[in-house]
């Protein structure tokens, strides 16, 4: 598994890439990155080539309560997943519904395609 990352300065907007297998581990060092950082407006978490994941409930937990999500530290904006596949799709709208459900600062919205990603970025 590997998670790149991307900085579109222009659109505000941070990338993250996942291919092969995604884990808790690589997950959480990359979220952990982005806050300590300095956090753009926007996510977008590309998992069109990720072929499995395996985060157990009690992780994605974990993910949507990491405190520096809700510090203030990340000007307001969107956070965007994409997936095809109906497995990482599904598991991307657990999060999205987790992190509605812990009041989120931003929303969070799971797209099959990154165009339509980009267009609901777009419409901020």
């Amino acid at each position: 598994m590997a998670i790149s990352c991307k900085v579109e300065k222009e659109k505000a907007l941070t990338l993250f890439k996942a291919t092969g297998v995604l884990r808790f581990d690589e997950v959480m060092q990359a979220v952990q990155s982005f806050y300590a950082g300095n956090p753009t407006k926007h996510v977008l978490w590309d998992l069109l080539e990720t072929t499995d994941i395996h985060l157990t409930f009690e992780e994605i937990e974990q993910i949507v309560s990491y405190q520096p999500r809700y510090d203030g530290k990340r000007e307001p904006g969107k956070t965007a997943f994409v997936a095809r596949k109906d497995l990482l799709y599904g598991l991307s709208r657990m999060f999205e519904l987790h992190s509605e459900g812990q009041n989120a600062p931003y929303p969070i919205m799971v797209f099959r395609s990154l165009d339509e990603a980009h267009q609901w970025f777009a419409e901020s």
